[in-house]
């Protein structure tokens, strides 16, 4: 990881009411330590947190064992990922084994960072499980206040099974809200689920991504970018290609286009 990414982000722990000290180094020790992190951070409730921060996909196995590592020693860990290696907001579809295990241990959440011309910025990743088996559905929330830490000790029955020193850098009222937003996104998902379902002649709705030339569940701005793109090019009005043609390859854009909104229930 880039220092200029860990220094960024460890200003960012300094300026938390929480926290006694962060430093982008790790300090010394007599103790054999396999995995040093890129921030540590101490609370003034002694708390000891080691900041993580991935710009490559973490395998599991690396995950683990830095769980294991750091509870070892009674310190807390926090992984922060590269939002690019996470779905797209308004992603609905499965997930890989390391991005399912950093929502099991975040409950639901991954702590993520996106790098752009102000800088470096943390971002929430929220992941809620829908009535379908292995999908999830995804929305990213932007505006993540990033103004609390925490260090708890924490059991886990499924994926990072064991009892783990977890970091956590989410306000209380930051949780309310997200709390708020998943009982709606629910709500949506059971309100779907009463709809008639699609028949084993139905055309699934993959083939719907496929006609606007994207991948199988992307984002909302994907999608609608997209369709506006196809659109033009296939308008029977100003296409290049054969008026026949374009009418038929338009009207599958639209309709395309309309199947995936429904599915996904967007405005």
């Amino acid at each position: 990881m880039p220092p200029s990414v860990a220094g960024q982000i460890k200003a960012r722990f300094c300026e938390i009411q929480d926290v006694r000290f962060a430093s982008a180094a790790a300090e010394s020790t007599l103790t054999s330590r396999r995995y040093e992190p890129d921030i540590v951070v101490e609370t003034w409730m002694n708390s000891r947190l080691y900041v993580y921060t991935f710009d490559k996909e973490p395998a599991p196995r690396l995950i683990k064992a830095i769980l294991k590592q750091n509870t070892n020693a009674s310190i807390g860990s926090l992984f922060l990922i590269d939002a690019s290696l996470l779905p797209a907001d308004g992603y609905c579809g499965r997930l890989r084994g390391w991005q399912d295990d950093l929502r099991v241990m975040n409950r639901g959440a991954i702590y993520a960072f996106v790098t752009d011309e102000n800088g470096v910025r943390l971002i929430q990743v929220n992941i809620e499980e829908t009535t379908q088996r292995n999908e999830f559905i995804v929305w990213h929330t932007v505006d993540f206040p990033f103004d609390a830490v925490s260090v708890r000790r924490r059991e886990y029955q499924t994926n990072i099974r064991g009892s783990w020193y977890i970091g956590d850098i989410a306000s209380s009222n930051f949780k309310r809200r997200i709390s708020e937003e998943r009982a709606q996104q629910r709500f949506h998902y059971r309100t779907k689920a009463t709809r008639p379902a699609e028949t084993d002649s139905a055309e699934p709705i993959s083939a719907a991504y496929l006609a606007l030339e994207i991948e199988v569940g992307a984002g909302q701005e994907a999608v609608k970018e997209a369709f506006r793109n196809l659109a033009r090019r296939y308008h029977p009005d100003v296409s290049e290609h054969e008026k026949d043609e374009a009418e038929k390859r338009f009207k599958e854009v639209m309709s395309a286009y309309d199947r995936i909104k429904s599915h996904r229930r967007w405005n």
